[in-house]
């Protein structure tokens, strides 16, 4: 275990470049930014914490949705992949019973006291509630784990729709896994990590995001038992095409006033789960709900039968997506891509929101989108919750760089992020 000064001096010096390159790749400027990223962390930990400090690094990677919109709460299929867009942290263990996190961007380090297991006052919502339930977890699973200091630095952004809020999660879980030897497995932290944000930060969200960051490559999901989902892992190693980038788009919308808008999409489908006899719609037949269709418009609402018909026509399409990748039938993905999106315009009706007309960020980055990719070998879909956050569009090389400029310009610098895909989970990387 080397002190963060002595891993400065090897990572300035290129000896730790394999490593480095096994994570982001060959490209030389790429290796000397992530250079200068890994040694300004070490730097700003023996700012906050002390120099001659013995320390590990590690690495927890961010997410882009591939499919599977609004279908995972159903109990039914989702797909995801981990990005080179990653949370890295610096960390050593202490020994006085507290964790001590202090994040680049944030003006306050987080301090947690392990004696107090329950949820604190005040602190949901905030980072700290994680770190503390992701602590209490690993005990209620009979790990013996103390306190750690530790820096963390993210490049993925937050509100980018590239899920920074389980990059961080899983950065905090592989830390306790590495430091204090637990042995837990990628998806056993994953779930810990989903615990921690329901129960102590107070969000209920799925799995899908914190299995993404922890195995790492493309990650189907099926969800027919939310409490121990089946995972499967497609390599992420030239899952995309030479010549093709994955593009996300920023546009730059607030969620704040959205809470009750995403609510209402799993409140409308559960309902029509409820006139079919079952609590979600996994639970159900398409057929039935075929059959049930004039009976379900009167007592659901139009909206309502809309939204389970796309969880349908959604799940199936995650599952075809899923088997064009295992098949390298890329066409055929970038073609269920562009029927997703279309999907949830028509069906979902998630793109904007209904009252608020004027305001419609994600609507003008898919239609300038298809003015510059339709026909040309690409492809474009919303993701996440939708009303407001991101796109996504595979773009062919060629057109990589008009497309980039033409999204900036409109939705502005640095709006558009050209991602790689990632094989490695959350890890340590030195």
């Amino acid at each position: 275990m080397a002190t963060s000064t002595q891993l400065r001096q090897q990572i300035l010096a290129g000896e730790q470049d394999a490593v480095l390159a096994a994570l982001y790749g060959t490209d030389p400027a790429v290796l000397a930014r992530q250079r200068q990223r890994y040694a300004a962390a070490l730097e700003q930990f023996e700012l906050y914490f002390g120099p001659g400090r013995q320390v590990h690094l590690y690495s927890a990677p961010g997410r882009a949705e591939l499919g599977g919109n609004h279908t995972d709460h159903q109990h039914g299929y989702g797909l995801a992949a981990a990005v080179m867009l990653d949370l890295v942290a610096v960390a050593s263990p202490s020994d006085d019973g507290f964790i001590r996190v202090k994040s680049r961007g944030f003006n306050k380090l987080d301090v947690i006291d392990l004696s107090e297991a329950e949820p604190q006052d005040g602190e949901s919502t905030h980072s700290a509630s994680l770190i503390r339930g992701i602590a209490e977890c690993f005990r209620a699973k009979g790990k013996a784990v103390g306190g750690f200091d530790a820096y963390t630095a993210s490049d993925v952004l937050r509100g980018s729709g590239l899920s920074s809020s389980a990059a961080f999660e899983m950065g905090m879980a592989v830390i306790l896994n590495g430091e204090y030897h637990c042995g837990l497995s990628a998806p056993e932290l994953a779930k810990i990590c989903q615990y921690a944000e329901n129960t102590y930060f107070g969000k209920p969200s799925g799995l899908l995001d914190q299995l993404t960051s922890a195995v790492g490559g493309v990650i189907f999901a099926d969800f027919a038992d939310p409490t121990s989902p089946k995972i499967e892992k497609i390599h992420a190693a030239g899952l995309l095409p030479a010549g093709m980038t994955l593009c996300v788009t920023d546009t730059r919308g607030s969620h704040s006033e959205l809470t009750g808008e995403f609510a209402a999409i799993r409140k409308e489908m559960e309902a029509v789960a409820a006139q079919l006899g079952t609590k979600v719609l996994g639970q159900v037949q398409a057929a039935d709900l075929w059959a049930a269709l004039p009976r379900l418009r009167q007592t659901c609402g139009d909206r309502a039968v809309l939204r389970a018909i796309h969880y349908f026509e959604e799940n199936a399409r995650t599952l075809a997506e899923r088997d064009a990748l295992r098949a390298g039938d890329f066409p055929a993905f970038l073609r269920l891509i562009e029927a997703s999106g279309h999907a949830s315009f028509t069906l979902c009706q998630n793109v904007y929101c209904a009252a608020d007309v004027r305001h419609q960020g994600l609507s003008s980055a898919l239609a300038l989108s298809q003015y510059l990719l339709a026909g040309r070998g690409g492809a474009w879909r919303m993701q996440g919750g939708g009303f407001a956050g991101t796109i996504q569009a595979f773009v062919p090389q060629a057109l990589v760089q008009s497309y980039h400029d033409a999204i900036e310009a409109v939705f502005g610098f640095g709006s558009c992020y050209r991602l790689r895909l990632r094989e490695q989970g959350a890890i340590r990387v030195l």
